[in-house]
């Protein structure tokens, strides 16, 4: 099975089990939130929507995509083939991005806040969600019902996030930025203030540099309880 048709099944499984549906409703929430505030709070409050819930989404999704693959065995018919766990990984990967990457541009409309930064702000999002969707399938690969993944997913999750309190409370000083997506926020908040470009650049590196750790561990884990279990 090629690249493309696997990128094929994946959509249309996701379509098929309502994944488009349950983000798209979610953003016509988020939508009507921010048409309902003051247009001048609006970027602020559609940043911090895409960055906590369009982007992490994709990490509750692929859990339950893998668990449904192997509940029927469509896991062992893949890997019976010769398909590539890279192709595999990569096909889970995109197919999840391009939804959490759809979603954030509606949610970002309201903001009604395009410049040259957007295509950052567009950079951002296709990392981060790609990150998350990765670390979400390496956990998957492993866990063997939807209980099990949600209790190590939470786990993971709160290890994540846990340095943006700090990072936000004490002027989000860059000894911060090194821990996992600590450099998806400063580049997100950097559309509501400047950044320095040596700033830019550490971010855009450390994003790049966590995005290859989690495909890394999504590889390992999907060839040792995949593959070869």
């Amino acid at each position: 099975m090629d690249m493309k048709e696997l990128l094929k099944k994946d959509i249309t499984l996701q379509w098929r089990q309502g994944f488009w549906l349950i983000y798209f409703v979610v953003a016509a929430i988020y939508i009507l939130v921010l048409l309902s505030i003051p247009r001048e709070n609006r970027l602020l409050v559609s940043l911090v929507m895409i960055l906590s819930d369009t982007t992490m989404l994709g990490i509750l999704f692929i859990g339950a995509l893998v668990l449904l693959e192997k509940q029927q065995a469509v896991i062992h018919s893949l890997f019976v083939t010769p398909l590539e766990p890279s192709r595999y990984i990569w096909s889970k990967c995109i197919s999840l991005s391009l939804i959490a990457i759809c979603m954030s541009i509606l949610i970002y409309l309201p903001a009604w806040h395009f410049d040259a930064y957007s295509l950052i702000l567009l950079g951002t999002i296709i990392v981060t969600a790609a990150t998350f969707a990765l670390l979400g399938l390496g956990i998957a690969a492993s866990v063997e019902s939807i209980n099990d993944y949600f209790g190590v997913q939470m786990l993971y999750s709160v290890l994540l996030t846990l340095p943006v309190v700090p990072f936000l409370l004490l002027n989000q000083h860059p000894a911060f930025l090194f821990l996992p997506y600590i450099a998806s926020l400063d580049l997100m908040l950097g559309a509501m203030e400047t950044l320095p470009a040596w700033r830019m650049a550490t971010d855009i590196f450390l994003m790049a540099f966590w995005g290859y750790a989690a495909y890394r561990f999504a590889l390992h884990r999907v060839n040792k309880h995949l593959v070869y279990k």
